[in-house]
């Protein structure tokens, strides 16, 4: 069912709010007027006859001042995505020769992301996992799917030649990875990581991203074999998740390839 102007326009408020409440809570606390006011907006919506939009109304009895950050932007994740929906690509192109590409082997690599926010994320770790010739992705937690459109518009047709697979929880996946020989490698900016250009086991590799702003959790760290990091020289001490995503494969591919 798409959406009415009514919805639409309710819905964008409410999502304008997420954000100003999220930009605003630098010392994790939350304007009380703002979080009132988005909490009314929430309410209102079970009056609409769009049975998608009105499941969404409970969710403001999840919103309290006391909630932490990481949790106030997982409620979120459900008008980010019901507002995507009814988006038409106008730009999406995949070129034709790529589908007459023979396909080369497929390396023993995964690649494991957590709570990841963004589509346009995803969909480029679902390009750059293709082009490695990489085994597949595990999505997990609310990490969007190629189902989506800003996921399949940035993928450039790659999802179409990807095994990819979902997971409610992490741990659940990483201890599938574990128990079928595949090491577990985060890549985070933890102050125990190993440098990403050390040399790597000559083994089934699993990379692990988490969230754009909050990572992985520690309980994640304690359960992988190791933490990786890539050097950097500049200010920031760290890049985008889809970029770090590409770098790391493509290291990892040319020590791999180098052994054989």
């Amino acid at each position: 069912m798409s959406l009415s102007a009514q919805d639409k326009k309710s819905l964008e408020e409410i999502h304008k709010l997420f954000i100003e409440l999220e930009k605003s809570s630098g010392d994790f606390s939350f304007d009380p007027s703002k979080l009132a006011l988005l909490k009314d907006k929430i309410s209102q919506l079970t009056s609409s006859e769009n049975a998608d939009v009105g499941r969404l109304a409970p969710l403001r009895d999840h919103l309290h001042g006391k909630m932490t950050l990481k949790h106030f932007v997982s409620f979120a994740i459900p008008f980010e995505r019901i507002l995507n929906r009814n988006l038409q690509d106008d730009e999406f192109l995949i070129i034709e020769n790529d589908k007459n590409a023979a396909p080369q082997e497929t390396l023993p690599l995964v690649f494991v992301l957590d709570n990841i926010r963004s589509a346009f994320n995803v969909g480029s770790i679902f390009r750059t996992a293709e082009c490695l010739g990489a085994e597949r992705i595990c999505l997990c937690g609310y990490t969007p799917n190629p189902t989506q459109w800003k996921v399949e518009k940035t993928a450039m047709g790659t999802q179409e030649y990807m095994t990819w697979e979902e997971h409610t929880h992490l741990m659940e996946c990483l201890e599938m990875l574990k128990e079928n020989g595949y090491r577990l490698v985060a890549l985070e900016t933890a102050a125990s990581a190993s440098d990403l250009y050390e040399s790597f086991e000559a083994e089934p590799t699993a990379f692990i991203l988490g969230n754009e702003r909050f990572g992985l959790d520690p309980t994640v760290l304690q359960l992988i074999d190791e933490v990786r990091v890539i050097p950097l020289r500049g200010r920031k001490n760290s890049l985008n998740v889809g970029v770090t995503a590409a770098v790391a494969g493509f290291e990892w591919m040319r020590q791999w390839r180098t052994r054989k």
